[in-house]
């Protein structure tokens, strides 16, 4: 579910790129779409967004699930999706990017309904948008996508939310909080064995590192960012790295053992990690922890 709102080019054929439209917005406006070691980066930074496609904005520190911004050449509009259910936040950072947008191309804005608004006054009901999202949640679990990584409401953050007198603001809150922690983020790597052609999954974790990971068996597989399901995987493993002197130095780091993750999930020590939601969990492991996992196991 979401709501896109639709800024016609009047300056076309010239479409912006993503350095140019989040030049019209204040400083801390970043896209989460790409990695800044990513090669193509800066020609994609520089190159009309219509050429990339669907690219993921919002506020650095304050944005929670994002919003979307593509180009359509056919209609000549930029269309700027914001997620149902998305954070007060989000709505706040996406209305102010429409704006900007919208005034600066001299357009009007107008919404899936056809209801046409001025740039500076978009008076859309977001808070009802956000409350029939939450809807879902009375009878069911689920995962929702953040600027980050997918967040799991089940469990403890479920009965949290159903129990908040102001469910939108708890959702909004927590949301937000849980894409900005003081964390690495790890992001799950897929190799093939050439002989046998089984499918890997690989987690990787550094000592001394708080690192968000799953503790569900099997992992969650983002589908937004990765074109493989949880059944192609034929066995999941995890990484765990040292680091031998400078932090600083590549040389210093050195892989002690790579571990089944379901063994790895089966003797982590309770005082290694702290639950995030209904899937995550933030874990920090001392070299000694990581000798004990990997002679356990």
């Amino acid at each position: 579910m979401s709501r896109t709102f639709y800024i016609k080019n009047t300056k076309a054929p010239k479409v912006m790129s993503p350095n140019e439209l989040l030049a019209l917005q204040p400083k801390d406006f970043v896209q989460y779409s790409l990695r800044e070691d990513n090669e193509d980066y800066d020609a994609i930074m520089a190159a009309p967004i219509s050429e990339y496609g669907v690219m993921l904005m919002g506020r650095d520190e304050h944005s929670g699930r994002g919003f979307e911004v593509a180009y359509d050449s056919k209609t000549k509009q930029y269309d700027v999706r914001v997620f149902t259910p998305s954070t007060l936040s989000d709505w706040d950072s996406a209305l102010l990017f429409i704006k900007n947008l919208g005034q600066h191309l001299g357009s009007q804005v107008v919404d899936e309904e056809e209801v046409t608004y001025a740039p500076e006054a978009i008076d859309y009901d977001y808070r009802n948008d956000i409350a029939f999202g939450l809807q879902h949640y009375q009878e069911n679990s689920g995962f929702i996508f953040g600027c980050y990584r997918p967040l799991c409401i089940d469990g403890a953050v479920r009965e949290a939310l159903l129990a908040a007198e102001d469910k939108v603001q708890f959702f909004s809150d927590w949301v937000v909080e849980q894409q900005n922690l003081d964390a690495f983020v790890a992001t799950p790597m897929f190799y093939q064995d050439r002989k046998s052609k089984a499918i890997y999954g690989a987690y990787a974790i550094t000592e001394g590192v708080p690192t968000v990971l799953p503790y569900e068996y099997p992992p969650f597989i983002d589908p937004t960012r990765w074109d493989i399901k949880e059944e192609d995987i034929d066995k999941w493993e995890l990484t765990m790295v040292v680091i031998n002197g400078d932090e600083n130095d590549p040389e210093a780091y050195e892989v002690i053992a790579s571990i089944n993750y379901r063994d790895f999930l089966a003797h982590l020590p309770e005082d290694s990690y702290e639950v995030l939601d209904g899937h995550y969990m933030v874990a920090t492991l001392t070299r000694e922890v990581m000798k004990e996992l990997s002679n356990e196991v």
